[in-house]
Parts: structure tokens; C-alpha cells; sequence
């Protein structure tokens, strides 16, 4: 009798507190985590067609420049960082710059990739891809990659190192006075690695389809470990740049493929947050974690990135200069510089077109939830807005805000809250030594309505992106916790009086 009155007196109680923090209604939108669907690339890279070159439509028809000075720019561009990649060759015609171009051909997440968290913690990242135990990380890159096939086919644009007056269709390319053929240096093989010259299909330069695979992965461990964002940054751009130092693509190339591999990455991050993406950056962590560990650098991954001084002078470097990348990269400030150069490669900037509002496409705030954990959707849409690109530049009208995206300065960046909430400055890695992405006053990060842009946005995953909602969970289960045993306690106190009083009128 005494067990059952207990029982239902937990039971009661359990029901009570689950009420008593459940939220009231009306207070919060209902949560409808989506999926986004796969980004329409032909749509989102159209300005090529449009503005730049007209696309061949019959087997007698050839493609047409459309803009003369922003294609001679390109193929003036591809030239020039060819020549410069190809100085001072070997006996053997290579270059460290063309063997390290080689192995980005190559597109192997071993070797591609992890050199851009330092030479330590990339031979880390490296032997932890080889001995398999990073699994998820690399399920993530295999996954998280754009097809560029409809896009090439829509554009139908020669490479640079063919007859470019020669369309897909058998018939003559009008380019505007431009010449037929460039003076591109072909890099011999090194190795097992090739490039590939006589494999690739002749007409389907735009855009990039290395570079668009370099970007999905690039972004990705940027957002996976925002710390060293502007290094992994600047060497995903370099991954790109490489394509011309090879010789098999031009810059506008190189930008659609930076387009394709950011909006990639938002549809991703948005569909696959809570299944793929936070496991894989927790199993990367914890691995880099236990290897820094166990070598010495410190218990933490930020002490690690700090004793081997990855975010500096310890990490991803760079001497190769260009026409556009003009400075070695050798810290955070540097890298932020290199690969902003790379988002335009210099090319001018339609003064009718300046200071468009930017808003940031859909799944782009979701790149951010690692790094700025306590932020909600639209303070990290803020982020992007605060460091995006300005309008005007090529390719930017279609790109739905892709080509916008800054993700050297918004991934890892110094953001402060106003007592709203609201984000009212965004200081960047170019213009402040930081340790990593920092959020000053977080403790305003739910005020405002802030936490409701989490569902209004239809983020995916176990929780909200910000502590509100992970808190809120854990109070939900405290206060049940302390409610039943509030009530166990009296109930059971309660017994014992009623026993106590029966003995003593016995």
C-alpha cells in the first residue's frame, strides 16, 4: 500500500514539473527542422552565361565572349600565375609549387587538405585518415560534394591550354579579337601524380569541379575547427589557385567553384548537422586532443594550437606569390589578406552595382554553430552580413549570396553583443590577434527573441545551436529530478510518521 501511494505520488509530481517547464505557447514558434534541397548550380553560376560568354546551342554554333575585358582579365590572370608557378623548374620541368598543385590533382583528403592545420597537426590529421580512425570525418567529405557536371555543360567554355576558338560542337568560338591559343606551360607528372591534360574534357572549364571539391571540404573543416579558419581558408584557395598554376583553368573558374563548394556546405551543415557534421567534428577533435596530448602540447586542442603556434608562424604558410596573391602567408592576418584577394581575383568592381543589402543565403549561418556555439540563426547570419564582400564583383547577382561569403573573417572572428542580444561589432582575424572565435557579453546571446531564429530557420540537429535550448533541456531534467525526489522524500517521511504513529497506539 505505503509503495503505491509513493509511486503515485512520483508519477503525479513527474507530470507537474514536465508542465511546469514545458514552454508556454505562443511564446516560441514551433520547431520545423527542414532539408534544404540540393542547390540548383546552373541557376546559382548563370552570370557566367549571361554576362561573360554565350554558350554554344548546335553542332554549326560556337560559344561567344560577351565581355571582352573581364575574359581578356581572366585569361591574362591564368597565364600570369602559370608562368609564375613554372619559374625556376628543375631539370625535370617541377616546381615545389607544381608538385604541391600535382597532389591538390590528386584530391585525396590525406593529403589535400590536412597540411592546412600545420605541419603537426596535419601529419596528426593525415595519419589519423590512413590508419582509419576518422571515419566520419572522412564519410563527411565524401558526402559533402558538389557535381559540377550540369553547371560545366551549361557553360561550355574552353581550357586555356586547347585551341580555344574550337567549340564542343565542332564549331568556331567567337572571341572577340581574343587569341585562339595562350601561352600555358603544361607541368610534367611527378610521380604517381599526373595532370591529366589529355583526360579532361576540352570544353567545361567553368566552372572548376577541383576547386568546387576543395571548397566542400575546405569550408568544412574550417567550420569543424573554426580556430585556424583563416589558415584552412587561405590554403582551400590555394587548392583552387593551383588549377591555374596547372594550367586547366582560369580564375572565374575558380570563383564558380568557390560559389558551388560554400552553398554545398550550407545545404550540409542544414541537413545533416546533428547526424554528420557534429560527430565528425567531435571525433576530429578528440582525436588532434589525444595526440597533442600524448606528444606534450597540452591537454586541450586550444592549448595544442597555442604551444605549436599553428595560428602563426607554426602552421599553414605560404611564400608562393602571384599577380593577386602578392604576400606570403604566414599568420592569421596574412591568411585572412591572401584569400581575400582570391575571392576576386582583382578584377573591377561594377560601381552601379556597390553596396547591394547582402542577406545571407539559407544553411550559411549553419556553417557557423561550431564555432559561435552560444549565437542563434540570425546572430550568425549578422556575422556573415558584418564580413561579407561587397557587391559588384563578378558572379555575385546569381550566386544567391554564396559568392558574398567571407569564410576567413566570419569563421573565426571577435563578435560582441548589445544587451538585446544583438550583434553590434565583428572584429576579424586581419584586424586583431585572436585565439580563436569569441563571442564578448554571450550572456545576452537569448534576449531579444534571438532564440527563435533557430527555429524559424529550420535548423536540424539533437538541439538549438545556442545554449538556450541545451540549458533549458538540462533544467527541464533537473528540476524533474529534484521534484521526485522532493516528493519521494516527503512521501517516505510521511510513511514513516504513519508507521511510527501505529506502533505507538499498539
Amino acid at each position: 500500500m505505503l509503495v503505491r501511494r509513493v509511486a503515485a505520488a512520483l508519477a503525479a509530481v513527474t507530470a507537474a514539473a514536465a508542465l511546469a517547464v514545458a514552454p508556454i505557447p505562443g511564446t516560441v514558434p514551433a520547431a520545423r527542422a527542414d532539408q534544404l534541397p540540393n542547390p540548383d548550380w546552373v541557376a546559382l553560376l548563370s552570370d557566367y552565361e549571361k554576362d561573360y560568354w554565350k554558350v554554344p546551342t548546335s553542332a554549326k554554333d560556337g560559344g561567344k565572349v560577351l565581355d571582352k575585358a573581364v575574359m581578356k582579365r581572366d585569361e591574362d590572370l591564368a597565364v600570369a600565375i602559370n608562368h609564375k608557378g613554372a619559374e625556376n623548374a628543375d631539370a625535370e620541368g617541377l616546381t615545389p609549387q607544381r608538385k604541391r598543385a600535382l597532389v591538390d590533382s590528386d584530391l585525396l583528403p590525406r593529403e589535400t587538405m590536412p597540411d592546412a592545420l600545420g605541419p603537426v597537426l596535419g601529419r596528426y590529421m593525415s595519419e589519423g585518415i590512413n590508419e582509419h580512425k576518422l571515419g566520419r570525418v572522412v564519410d563527411l567529405f565524401r558526402f559533402n560534394v558538389a557535381s559540377t557536371y550540369l553547371s560545366k555543360r551549361a557553360a561550355m567554355h574552353p581550357r586555356p591550354y586547347l585551341d580555344r576558338s574550337l567549340s564542343t560542337y565542332n564549331g568556331t568560338n567567337d572571341l572577340a579579337g581574343l587569341p585562339a591559343t595562350l601561352d600555358i606551360r603544361e607541368s610534367p607528372s611527378w610521380g604517381e601524380h599526373i595532370p591529366g591534360y589529355s583526360n579532361l574534357q576540352k570544353n567545361s572549364s567553368y566552372p572548376s569541379g577541383h576547386t568546387t571539391m576543395a571548397y566542400s571540404w575546405g569550408v568544412a573543416l574550417a567550420g569543424m575547427i573554426p580556430e585556424l579558419a583563416p589558415q584552412i581558408m587561405a590554403r582551400t584557395s590555394e587548392a583552387g589557385n593551383n588549377r591555374i598554376v596547372l594550367g586547366v583553368h582560369y580564375p572565374l573558374d575558380i570563383m564558380g567553384g568557390r560559389i558551388g563548394g560554400s552553398a554545398q556546405n550550407g545545404q550540409y551543415w542544414h541537413n545533416e548537422f546533428g547526424t554528420s557534421v557534429a560527430p565528425a567534428a567531435r571525433q576530429l577533435r578528440d582525436y588532434l586532443t589525444a595526440r597533442c596530448r600524448a606528444d606534450g602540447h597540452g591537454a586541450t586542442l586550444k592549448a595544442c594550437i597555442a604551444n605549436l603556434k599553428a595560428a602563426g608562424e607554426g602552421g599553414y604558410t605560404n611564400g608562393f606569390l602571384d599577380p593577386v596573391a602578392d604576400e606570403p602567408v604566414r599568420d592569421q592576418a596574412s591568411a585572412v589578406r591572401v584569400y581575400d584577394k582570391r575571392m576576386t581575383y582583382g578584377f573591377a568592381q561594377e560601381k552601379s552595382e556597390k553596396g547591394r543589402p547582402f542577406t545571407a543565403p539559407r544553411g550559411a549561418a549553419d556553417v557557423l554553430r561550431l564555432a559561435y556555439p552560444e549565437l542563434h540563426a540570425d546572430q550568425r547570419d549578422a556575422i556573415l552580413k558584418a564580413t561579407a564582400l561587397d557587391s559588384g564583383y563578378p558572379l555575385w547577382k546569381s550566386s544567391e549570396g554564396w559568392q558574398r561569403i567571407d569564410w576567413a573573417k566570419a569563421l573565426c572572428a571577435r563578435v560582441t553583443l548589445d544587451e538585446n542580444g544583438d550583434v553590434v561589432k565583428v572584429e576579424t582575424a586581419d584586424e586583431t590577434r585572436l585565439d580563436g572565435p569569441a563571442v564578448v557579453n554571450a550572456r545576452y546571446a537569448d534576449r531579444g527573441g534571438h532564440p527563435a531564429s533557430d527555429r524559424a530557420a529550420g535548423e536540424n540537429g539533437d538541439g538549438p545551436a545556442g545554449p538556450a535550448g541545451y540549458v533549458t533541456d538540462m533544467e527541464r531534467q533537473a528540476l524533474t529530478v529534484v521534484a521526485i525526489g522532493t516528493v519521494g522524500v516527503a512521501a517516505v517521511a510521511g510513511a514513516m510518521r504513519v508507521r511510527a504513529a501505529r506502533r505507538r497506539r499498539a
